[in-house]
């Protein structure tokens, strides 16, 4: 629901599964989705929902360059980040010139030493994101509806196992846990 907020007018990435549309025959460079994760299968998992490429910034600690490599140079127009911390020095790097960063979340932490050329050179907008008005609540699920795009389900819980359905995100599942409660 954040990122919609933000990117929806441009570009439509979902953190937990960077999908293009597949409805579309030829995509256009500003249109490919590059998801930045850990685990070797989430990568896999979503370049079959459509992402053309995967860094592990673990085996990839400089993964900008890596993104750039992937845009032929120009990095991208709108980079979704969940870490925060120094890694947002990375971020710009990885933007096109004039482009957007929004920050959605803190994993790696909340201050940062940030590196004020890159941003001031690249024209980087950076964006704080929260939680949205019931409008733009409304008007992502018609937007979901209509394009028939699905969050991604690693596993359901009964309300009974919410214990262990907390312990499965803490190992870092692959989409959203869920925990019934009826």
């Amino acid at each position: 629901m954040s990122a919609w907020t933000n990117s929806a007018s441009t570009l439509l990435l979902i953190e937990v599964a960077c999908t293009r549309n597949r409805h579309t025959t030829s995509t256009p460079l500003d249109q490919l989705a590059i998801r930045r994760s850990r685990p070797a299968q989430n990568l896999q998992t979503v370049k079959g929902l459509g992402a053309v490429a995967g860094i592990n910034y673990r085996t990839t600690p400089n993964w900008a360059n890596e993104v750039l490599k992937l845009t032929g140079g120009k990095g991208v127009d709108l980079l979704l980040d969940v870490a925060g911390g120094n890694g947002i020095n990375q971020s710009v790097a990885a933007t096109k010139a004039s482009g957007r960063i929004a920050q959605i979340g803190f994993l790696t932490g909340q201050t940062v030493e940030l590196n004020l050329m890159p941003l001031i050179f690249r024209q980087t907008t950076i964006r704080g994101i929260a939680v949205a008005p019931r409008s733009s609540f409304d008007r992502m699920n018609a937007f979901l509806n209509e394009h028939k795009i699905r969050p991604v389900i690693d596993q359901v819980y009964p309300f009974e196992q919410a214990r262990e359905a907390y312990e499965h995100l803490a190992k870092g599942a692959f989409g959203k846990v869920v925990i019934k409660i009826a």
